[in-house]
């Protein structure tokens, strides 16, 4: 029977060993492959926002690295195609949503294969690698990319799905983040899943099984301290989130319209602001030291009137109270958060920043760079607005700036699915622990939550139910090495793998036709 050489990395000297494993594995049927690694993608989804099997995460894609790193190269993007596809469907399913449906189709397809592109490109690199450092193909080739799309201009809002979203509950991982920022913790998954696989494979091939043992130490290290560093906190106080489902509510719509973008009738401004009151004050017995309200209810922070109701229900809650207004400012139209003290007066606002298309279309335009600070009873409070979160320096500069606590008013999160909200609250979670900093969000739709400096949500709602609810939380003077010196840890890992490529390419690495010296070989006959 003829034999079908194997790569470097699973063969001893030049000669397939016959009746391994891992010879069984490279013969399996192409559809009983795809099978598989469609299964790997249906893992990994069932870690992600929504479903929130976090453990998934590392170890639901080692099945495909094995098949991958034993794949003759003509099989390999094949082979990780269905994984892109069916990961892209499970995740990005909202996309018909913000796209024309057919270009929203289609996009969830092209991020799929893009996603099996970058597969391919850490199989080409793991396999070419030196055998000490092998183990970090996968890891580095993905967390690094996945980074520069999370930060490139232009795309940077195309919203291809982080890996280490998969980990918005589980604490304990998500402290690397307060050096790291998520590209440590992609890391740390991908070299989960390459560590699982290698063991699988060094193990079946009589080899060598000690980087991938190597590699699940490291992680296992690495998670063990996050959990180490959760303290229980102290001096905690109350924050209200609500979630007011005003664009669906009959008293609202009755008064004029409301998309979600703009408010430009008064009297729907004035339906909203019972709506929000009559919610507050169903937190009154809890005596939260905030409130906050969602995105885009109010039409102007000229409208006196309305801000006056605003500033009389904070003294009767005796509570600082978040709401978001057009702001006809000397540098233009911004979406603004405001933030009202117990006394009735406003003490702080802010523009939003990163503003999105729609907004830009109704006139809105980008707020000034500036982050202040309020001072509270509680410590200093930052506000900020929606789509603000999905930028990584502006929750940094606010904790640079001071800021223990993020209050952050949030739009409708596109209502007709339920996919996309647990992702926008997930940045949220995100930004707390890379910086240490409190949030509290309220949206139209849900999510609203109630995060600690940890990453811990200590009250969330549901998705499309009016209500409020209210969370402990607490600030601290803490600044993180990933407050300070910022994306180090990404751009790192870019020049890293840029460095690998580069020597990749020189004549004479591995690439599946020469022997690899790290591979035992038989003994003599």
């Amino acid at each position: 029977m003829r034999r079908t050489a194997l790569p470097s990395f699973v063969r001893y000297s030049g000669e397939v060993v016959t009746g391994t494993v891992i010879e069984r594995i490279q013969m399996l049927p192409l559809w009983l492959g795809l099978l598989v690694a469609g299964l790997s993608g249906f893992l990994l989804t069932l870690a992600m926002p929504g479903f929130d099997v976090p453990l998934l995460a590392w170890v639901g894609m080692a099945p495909l690295m094995v098949l991958l790193l034993t794949a003759t190269p003509s099989r390999v993007f094949a082979l990780a195609l269905p994984f892109g596809v069916v990961f892209s469907v499970g995740v990005h399913n909202w996309y018909p949503q913000i796209f024309a449906p057919a270009l929203g189709y289609f996009l969830i397809v092209a991020v799929g294969a893009f996603y099996a592109g970058v597969l391919q490109l850490g199989v080409w690199l793991t396999h070419r690698l030196p055998s000490a450092v092998r183990v970090l193909g996968f890891p580095l080739t993905w967390s690094a990319v996945e980074f520069v799309k999370f930060v490139a201009p232009v795309v940077e809002d195309g919203w291809f799905v982080s890996l280490s979203a998969s980990q918005w509950r589980f604490p304990a991982a998500l402290q690397v983040l307060t050096v790291t920022g998520f590209p440590g913790l992609t890391f740390l998954i991908m070299l989960a899943n390459v560590s699982v696989a290698f063991l699988v494979i060094g193990l079946a091939r009589q080899g060598s099984w000690r980087a991938g043992l190597a590699g699940l130490a490291v992680v296992a290290v690495v998670v063990g301290s996050g959990a180490c560093a959760l303290s229980v906190p102290t001096n905690t106080f109350r924050v209200a989130v609500v979630t007011d489902m005003v664009n669906q509510d009959p008293r609202v719509l009755a008064q004029g319209e409301f998309a979600g973008t703009v408010v430009n009738d008064p009297a729907v401004s004035q339906a909203i602001f019972n709506v929000d009151a009559e919610l507050t004050r169903q937190a009154a017995a809890d005596q939260p030291a905030f409130v906050v309200w969602p995105e885009n209810e109010f039409t102007s922070t000229d409208n006196t009137a309305l801000l006056a109701q605003v500033g009389a229900l904070a003294r009767e809650m005796n509570s600082y109270i978040v709401v978001d207004a057009l702001w006809p400012a000397e540098t233009g139209l911004h979406d603004t958060a405001v933030l009202m003290a117990p006394t009735g007066e406003e003490v702080g606002r802010r523009a939003k920043i990163n503003t999105t298309s729609g907004e830009q279309d109704a006139g809105i335009v980008p707020g000034p760079l500036a982050f202040p600070t309020t001072t509270t009873p509680f410590g200093e409070v930052g506000v900020a607005v929606c789509w603000d979160v999905h930028r990584l320096w502006i929750a940094r500069e606010l904790a640079r700036t001071g800021a223990g606590m993020v209050l952050l008013p949030m739009d409708n999160d596109f209502e007709g699915t339920p996919t996309f909200p647990p992702f926008h609250a997930a940045e949220a979670v995100f930004r707390a622990a890379e910086n240490r900093m409190s949030f509290a969000l309220s949206s139209v739709n849900g999510v609203s939550m109630v995060v600690d400096p940890y990453g811990r949500i200590t009250a969330e709602d549901a998705i499309n139910q009016s209500g409020i609810v209210v969370g402990e939380t607490f600030m601290t003077d803490q600044r993180t090495p990933y407050t300070r010196f910022g994306d180090w840890f990404g751009w790192l890992e870019v020049g890293a793998l840029v460095v690998l490529l580069v020597i990749a390419r020189r004549p004479g690495r591995a690439d599946g036709r020469t022997p690899d010296p790290a591979t035992p070989r038989p003994g003599p006959a």
